[in-house]
């Protein structure tokens, strides 16, 4: 299944120069790192199939390839998660970075510089690991949010096909073919659409995935493997630096065996929602919101879509008022 979903974004002209990378040790390591931050891990999800950092790191790659036929920035869109730790942006949570989820990415010339083959390749292809830190020279690779990037588009498609269930193959497809390179407010390149339609569909694309970020669900989700890394670096079942090197599933491995809790975790299939303290362990904090507001071009202007549409402006209304209950739990988890 994730063949045809990878499909949908490979170029006609296919980006030959990548797969030399592809066996590299840093590759290799992501595909051990699952991307929706650990939600493979527990019945409360039911993702379509186990989606990797080096999955979506490949589709983003392609993405960026059909869109700008650059080679320098595919390449940096490959690599631009190689420094992303085990369960990803829970460490964030549990460095206690709630709020910009940065904290626990390595820069990626930290990690290229312990992968001899990885180097010599980059040397072959003429790549500086300084540009490789400063991805924000590649506008259609990562833009600030709300501006549409193809990995911030990753993130939606995957959501809405793999993760959240929402859309099919064929509405991902639809609305992808729709997107060209268009230029924003700031004079900057940046994906967008040049149909209001299209735009709209994919505005029904983000609303359940911002949304979801926002939802006790995965908050809780996200806090309980937070909490018990902390509890299991505090007992040294594994190092900080493991999570950047040993495989996603030897180190649930470890925390199933000194944690039986892990048990509960993995059989939950649903939070009770409350707005009374609970007396178990609980979810109650304000996250990082995520959201994309994309570009529209009409009639030789460019807009973003909730200027320009009702359908949309009504849909980020809503999502900008909502707000979960206080708190969450889950009835078998009394204490990590």
């Amino acid at each position: 299944m994730y063949q045809d979903y990878l499909k949908i974004f490979i170029d006609a002209e296919y980006p030959s120069f990548i797969d030399r990378y592809l066996t590299t040790p840093t590759l290799e390591r992501i595909k051990h790192v699952t991307y929706f931050c650990g939600c493979d891990y527990t019945k409360l999800y039911h993702p379509r199939f186990t989606y990797t950092r080096f999955d979506h790191s490949l589709v983003v790659a392609h993405m960026v390839w059909h869109f700008t036929h650059d080679k320098a920035g595919t390449i940096a869109a490959l690599l631009h998660d190689v420094g992303t730790p085990c369960f990803a942006h829970c460490i964030d949570l549990a460095l206690g970075d709630y709020q910009e989820q940065e904290s626990s990415e390595k820069p990626i010339s930290t990690i290229a510089r312990a992968d001899t083959q990885l180097m010599a390749l980059l040397k072959t292809d003429h790549i500086k690991l300084e540009d490789l830190d400063n991805l924000a020279k590649y506008p259609i690779l990562e833009n600030k949010s709300p501006r549409l990037c193809a990995d911030r588009l990753d993130g939606v498609f995957s959501a809405a096909f793999i993760w959240l269930r929402t859309h099919s193959l064929q509405e991902i497809a639809s609305t992808y073919h729709g997107l060209s390179v268009l230029i924003n407010e700031q004079g900057h390149p940046e994906l967008g659409f040049r149909d209001k339609q299209i735009a709209n569909s994919f505005v029904s694309m983000v609303m359940p995935y911002a949304k979801e970020m926002q939802m006790n669900r995965d908050k809780y989700t996200m806090h309980f493997i937070a909490k018990i890394v902390k509890k299991s670096l505090r007992d040294q079942i594994f190092q900080l630096n493991d999570l950047y090197t040993m495989p996603e599933e030897h180190i649930v491995k470890l925390i199933a065996s000194h944690y039986p809790i892990w048990s509960a975790f993995t059989a939950a299939d649903h939070v009770i929602k409350t707005n009374r303290r609970p007396q178990k362990f609980y979810v109650s904090s304000k996250v990082k919101k995520r959201n994309v507001i994309p570009l529209i071009q009409l009639d030789g202007k460019y807009y973003r879509i909730n200027k320009v549409s009702a359908r949309a402006a009504r849909s980020y209304r809503t999502l900008a008022t909502f707000s979960d209950t206080k708190y969450a739990y889950v009835k078998n988890i009394a204490k990590i």
